[in-house]
């Protein structure tokens, strides 16, 4: 039984004293406090805000900032280029980090993009790790293997001075996709945590890599990045845009998600929604990469579901809150204005939408327990989204289990954040290698790609 001053959840007024009782990993009943007459003998009191948890749409399970590892942000195609010279950390205690972050500001659930390295056992052994960290951390998650297999670094053809931009690194070969993609899916899944597939991108996959993982979705999730630059377009030569050769694959449909959608133009806003696709908004990203701003608007208008990705670019802790008001500001500055309550439904209701949580997002009856307690004297959901932050997060409950209590995640990452930063250090030399040999690819990639009409 939780007792809260405010309750709020999406597409409903505030509720004032409320109450409810969580049965198992469901909410099992919603009302009045005074409906209770007296009966219960005790009850957890939030003295503040009860809100539905927040879903983090599109992460990296980065538990390390890669401004950390020396790699700020910068234009788009020269900062994926630029990862190359990232350090490889434990996945196990990247993931029990970025959970432990995400859980202190009110996220309960993930959608956690891992990509596949050109080993086979190698890519399912990271993933793996990945989905454990994650799960011992008690967050909800839906853990994405990701591939691609062409033109990471260059569009194809790479015509004039393109050509002379370092060649790709090895991918897992198409003929060993849908296998890995079968291995993956198949497995049994840690607590709380669902599998999923995807490309990284429609214009850095062959043909028979979307075909191969089109064969092999089944009724599983398949998310992926959609139109994030405005290169990704005409990235391959034949005309057919991303999105174009997701639908012509068979892999548009309602169990996709897409991160980012920046570029995309009405008519395929019409296919998207046709699809019964979802599309997830990372407006801080966007802005860091220099791509461009989302009309999430437009999104809306067309009735895509739609839900908000810190996409792993927190330079400090993660902040559910600073991205909803980071939607906010951006919709403002292409016009296209949306509310609070949009941001605040994309970060629960929309989010949950892109996972699959069956009726996620909202306080209601049959509903998951998937709650926080936040330390606000807020009484609606303009002023909720206005004055949060992760620091005010005080409870957080996933599938009923109390995972952050006082502001204290259950599972201390210090241990793991620790380790990582050792990796890190002892890697600083060979990193710093790295990126001087990268140095003049990353700014000529730069000069290209402004260039590029």
């Amino acid at each position: 039984m939780i007792r809260a001053r405010t309750l709020l959840t999406a597409g409903e007024p505030p509720r004032h004293d409320a109450a409810l009782v969580i049965d198992d990993d469901v909410i099992g009943w919603v009302g009045d406090w005074s409906d209770l007459a007296g009966s219960v003998s005790s009850a957890t009191e939030v003295d503040g805000v009860l809100s539905p948890g927040f879903v983090d749409a599109h992460s990296h399970l980065r538990g390390i900032p890669l401004d950390d590892h020396g790699l700020p942000a910068r234009q788009f195609e020269a900062w994926i280029c630029s990862l190359d010279a990232a350090s490889e950390l434990d996945p196990h205690d990247e993931a029990v980090v970025a959970g432990a972050e995400l859980l202190k500001t009110g996220v309960t659930a993930v959608q956690g993009f891992v990509d596949a390295s050109a080993d086979e056992s190698t890519a399912l052994d990271r993933a793996r790790a990945a989905a454990l960290g994650l799960a011992s951390t008690g967050i909800r998650s839906l853990v994405v293997l990701g591939f691609a297999d062409r033109a990471l670094r260059a569009p194809e053809p790479a015509d004039g001075d393109w050509g002379i931009v370092s060649a790709l690194p090895s991918f897992l070969p198409d003929t060993s996709v849908a296998r890995v993609a079968r291995e993956w899916l198949d497995q049994d899944a840690p607590a709380r945590t669902e599998y999923g597939i995807g490309p990284v991108g429609g214009q850095w996959s062959s043909d028979s890599l979307l075909k191969a993982l089109a064969s092999c979705a089944g009724t599983h999730r398949v998310h992926t990045h959609l139109h994030e630059s405005r290169l990704h377009r005409d990235w391959l030569a034949g005309g057919q845009s991303p999105l174009e050769r997701l639908h012509l694959s068979g892999l548009l449909n309602n169990r996709l998600s897409g991160a980012h959608g920046v570029h995309l133009r009405a008519d395929e806003l019409d296919l998207i929604a046709a699809s019964g696709a979802s599309l997830v908004h990372c407006p801080l990203s966007n802005d860091a990469l220099h791509v461009g701003r989302a009309d999430v608007a437009k999104w809306l208008a067309h009735g895509i579901p739609a839900g908000i990705g810190i996409d792993s670019m927190s330079v400090g802790t993660p902040d559910m809150f600073e991205i909803m008001r980071a939607t906010l500001a951006t919709a403002h500055r292409v016009d296209e204005p949306v509310s609070a309550e949009q941001a605040f439904t994309m970060a629960t209701v929309g989010g949950s939408h892109a996972l699959g949580i069956a009726g996620g997002g909202r306080i209601a009856p049959g509903c998951p327990a998937d709650l926080i307690a936040v330390d606000l004297e807020s009484t609606t959901v303009d002023e909720f989204v206005a004055d949060g932050s992760a620091g005010s997060v005080r409870s957080v409950w996933v599938a009923g289990a109390h995972v952050v209590v006082e502001g204290r995640s259950a599972v201390d990452p210090s241990p793991a954040r620790t380790r990582l930063a050792s990796q890190l250090a002892s890697d600083r030399l060979a990193r710093e290698d790295r990126l001087a040999t990268l140095a003049e690819t990353l700014d000529l990639v730069e000069r290209l790609a402004e260039a590029r009409p």
